[in-house]
């Protein structure tokens, strides 16, 4: 049986010069019991808005996760992740017989975590807290964050191949922005599916970003090579810094899907492509070869950023219209 929808016309109302109220239907603010203060969540679903009251006694729930029973440190730090993108608060982990290692481990992800602390409670127990915010948090900052920090990879392979030295622990760095931001946008998707929202934009999100994060790592693999060989190749430099400006353009786009822009970054990606097939179809060194192919597999890989993209702009722009509307 399918629940009558209430129907309450309300007026907006004027709130200072810039910004606009509207009143809350009494029944349905006593029935969740709400007060003042009290958050809720607004939800952009294109051309209507949905509120769902937050869930504070959930928030306050605190657990314990028995991480001996997974035998290993390295797996317990995994479990840390996802207890961090689900958004599992105040959580004791039982490291019983994983010793300083345990802790260790648990520590090093805490810091590739925004927002995450990890306390030592003795010997055998660490208390986990996720001390951020999400409802100020903007998920299209985490997204463009993302793709600054694939392009830093890009640089970073660019300067690599110029010859230039690297610091010793860029590459470190590097690789803990982009998991950081990997997983900041995996809590806002799993958020954004707890709370009901399943519309083309979260799909383009979660599609979008994932394939972005493996560009980052294709592109970190190639960096990798780079470096092991000591390659000098002006070739690889100039295709990476390409590549370093296209990609905050694409995360740009998968923030905001914009059907004009995609045309662009798409010109400038079949370019690159075609121009990297002429690269190694002929390279004379193996070794840059190699390289040269990692990069081309990151192009393809953000040509398929550019179908989620497409995707989101057109279900979400002006293009698509039911009939008789």
């Amino acid at each position: 049986m399918v629940k009558a929808l209430s129907v309450a016309p309300r007026k907006l109302q004027r709130l200072g010069l810039s910004s606009l109220v509207v009143t809350l239907p009494r029944r349905w603010v006593e029935a969740h019991g709400l007060k003042p203060g009290d958050l809720v969540y607004v939800i952009d679903e294109g051309d209507r808005l949905r509120i769902v009251p937050a869930q504070p006694s959930e928030a306050r729930k605190s657990y314990r996760f028995d991480a001996y029973k997974l035998a290993m440190p390295q797996l317990a730090s995994a479990a840390l992740t996802c207890l961090y993108v689900n958004n599992l608060n105040d959580v004791v982990m039982d490291l019983k017989g994983m010793g300083e290692e345990g802790l260790k481990q648990l520590k090093q992800t805490s810091m590739r975590l925004l927002g995450l602390e990890v306390t030592q409670l003795d010997s055998e127990r660490a208390s986990v807290r996720i001390v951020l915010d999400d409802s100020r948090a903007d998920p299209k900052m985490a997204i463009k964050g993302l793709g600054s920090a694939v392009g830093n990879i890009a640089e970073l392979l660019r300067r690599a191949s110029s010859g230039e030295a690297l610091g010793s622990d860029e590459v470190e760095v590097a690789t803990a922005e982009l998991l950081k931001y990997q997983h900041l946008i995996m809590r806002h998707v799993v958020s954004s599916v707890s709370e009901g929202v399943i519309d083309t934009r979260v799909q383009g999100t979660m599609v979008g970003t994932a394939v972005l994060g493996v560009v980052g790592n294709v592109l970190l693999e190639a960096l990798r090579l780079a470096q092991r060989w000591s390659l000098r190749s002006s070739r690889v430099a100039e295709v990476a810094g390409q590549l370093r400006d296209l990609i905050p353009m694409v995360s740009a786009m998968v923030a905001q899907p914009s059907v004009k822009r995609l045309h662009e970054a798409s010109l400038t990606a079949l370019s690159l492509s075609a121009w990297l097939e002429d690269l190694l179809g002929s390279s004379q060194d193996p070794k840059e070869a190699a390289v040269l192919s990692k990069v081309d597999d990151a192009v393809r890989d953000l040509m398929i950023v550019f179908s989620a993209i497409l995707c989101s702009a057109v279900l979400s722009e002006d293009y698509l219209h039911a009939e008789g509307a």
